[in-house]
């Protein structure tokens, strides 16, 4: 019997007839292609000119693959209600599909359940937007509850479509709160890695001159702002050090702000950068990892980080602390917490040997986190 896959999960841009995925999103289609014989993505689309540039990869010759285009809003969970009308058009349009995939908190990803029928369901945890909001500190008490009620009815449809569909999460938090609902999830550790993102070269850090990183969104929740005050501490002791931030978003500006109030010296803002090879080099030319997250699933960055030889400094968040042993592996340091993460970041960069043994030691524990492994986890029958 044929097999066709749907999957509800990601956003998409068409130039002419082509459709674009981030590179992210692209691995991961690439890896799931090899299961189906045919795969359906419902998603939003953002149409761009024909002379548009675009840094996304385009999904043509991955395989059989089609898209149902879905009206898009500004990306968040309210902006899509109301095209909730296209999404149930959608389903209902859709025939033969022998497996549904949703991505938690994808909107209105729990319409499977209306629709599947007897075929199998896959929901798959991403992420926790009802922790990301209670977590962050920009919010008031206030915005805080208005979020959390917003997302109340969403959240309790997603828990009613887990019933009778196979359940994963990025991270073992994520199932262990599933677990408290009445849930059975399957706990993965979220990855993209492939064999080429693999490089652990011989260095020792010198504290005058040690260079570190961050790589991904720049939004409240992700914590840039904490580590940037904390290398603000540590440039003031060692004025060499540097600090590489990577990746954009809508609190990029007020981190530029920040950076400029303050005169934080040697910060460098790269933007978003989708080139894995670029990626690769520029963690390849740093030193120390910072990252300082609020919420997480299983967060892939501290893995690419891992892979590419970086010792790494972050918040417990997420399934880090189920995954690596502090201290052994991974720096943990405090939520919020800039002074925490600036004692964190002179012990580790003032210490050569301890410096050494804990990349290696986080090196050889990723080895076997590869997109492949990821993948194969939920879709392999």
């Amino acid at each position: 019997m044929p097999t066709k896959l749907l999957i509800h999960a990601w956003r998409v841009e068409k130039k002419g007839n082509a459709y674009y995925l981030p590179f992210s999103h692209w691995l991961y289609l690439q890896e799931i292609v090899q299961y189906y014989d045919e795969v359906v993505l419902i998603a939003g689309c953002r149409h761009l000119a024909a002379d548009a540039s675009t840094e996304d990869l385009p999904i043509t010759g991955l395989g059989n693959i089609q898209v149902h285009e879905l009206p898009m809003g500004s990306g968040s969970y309210l902006s899509s209600v109301r095209y909730f009308p296209a999404f149930v058009q959608a389903y209902r349009q859709i025939k033969g599909v022998t497996t549904y995939y949703s991505r938690y908190p994808t909107p209105f990803g729990w319409l499977q359940k209306c629709f599947a029928g007897k075929a199998q369901r896959i929901i798959h945890y991403v992420g926790d937007p009802v922790d990301v909001a209670l977590n962050n500190p920009n919010f008031s008490p206030l915005k805080k509850r208005l979020l959390v009620s917003a997302f109340a009815i969403e959240n309790q449809l997603y828990l009613w479509a887990c019933k009778g569909a196979q359940v994963y999460t990025n991270g073992h938090h994520l199932a262990e709160r599933l677990a408290r609902k009445g849930i059975t999830a399957t706990a993965l550790i979220s990855s993209t890695l492939t064999a080429g993102d693999f490089y652990y070269a011989e260095k020792n850090i010198h504290p005058e001159t040690a260079k570190f990183i961050y790589l991904g969104y720049l939004r409240t929740a992700k914590g840039v702002e904490t580590v940037l005050r904390a290398f603000a501490r540590y440039n003031q002791d060692y004025p060499q050090s540097s600090f590489t931030i990577i990746g954009s978003g809508e609190f990029e500006h007020e981190l530029k702000n920040l950076v400029a109030d303050a005169q934080i010296n040697n910060v460098h803002f790269l933007g978003k950068i989708e080139d894995r090879a670029q990626i690769n080099q520029a963690l390849r030319s740093a030193d120390v990892f910072l990252f300082a997250s609020l919420s997480e699933g299983s967060p892939r960055v501290v893995l690419e980080a891992m892979a590419n030889g970086l010792a790494v400094i972050s918040t417990p968040v997420g399934s880090l602390p189920k995954c690596f042993s502090a201290d052994s592996d991974i720096v943990f340091a405090n939520f919020n917490d800039p002074e925490d993460f600036y004692n964190k970041m002179r012990a580790l960069t003032e210490n050569n040997q301890g410096y050494n043994a804990l990349r290696s030691a986080a090196y050889v524990k990723v080895q076997d986190a590869t997109i492949a492994q990821f993948i194969k986890r939920i879709f392999h029958r």
